[in-house]
């Protein structure tokens, strides 16, 4: 299998997109996953994003003001998500 054949979604910086699909991610009440991506890429939702994602879930800001919030907050780190055994089977230690 080649790295094409993966399914892979990536958010090269905080957006409207990347923010409703964190706070998918993060609803307890779903069963089932809300994706099917072998990996994902994007900013990594730490406390400081979790803290703005309440505020706009409780009304205080709208997405686009989390979304610009978020933007110029202190730099922003990125993580990879390998969520499939087709796409750890691509990972490599070195």
């Amino acid at each position: 299998m080649t790295s094409a054949e993966l399914k892979v979604l990536s958010y090269p910086d905080y957006c409207e997109e990347w923010a409703l699909f964190v706070l998918a991610n993060r609803d307890k009440q779903r069963v089932h996953p809300i994706h099917d991506y072998d990996i994902l890429y994007g900013p990594i939702a730490d406390d400081g994003v979790t803290y703005q994602l309440r505020r706009y879930e409780g009304g205080v800001i709208s997405l686009s003001r989390l979304v610009e919030e978020l933007k110029y907050a202190k730099g922003v780190t990125f993580q990879y998500f390998f969520g499939t055994e087709r796409a750890l089977k691509h990972l490599k230690r070195l």
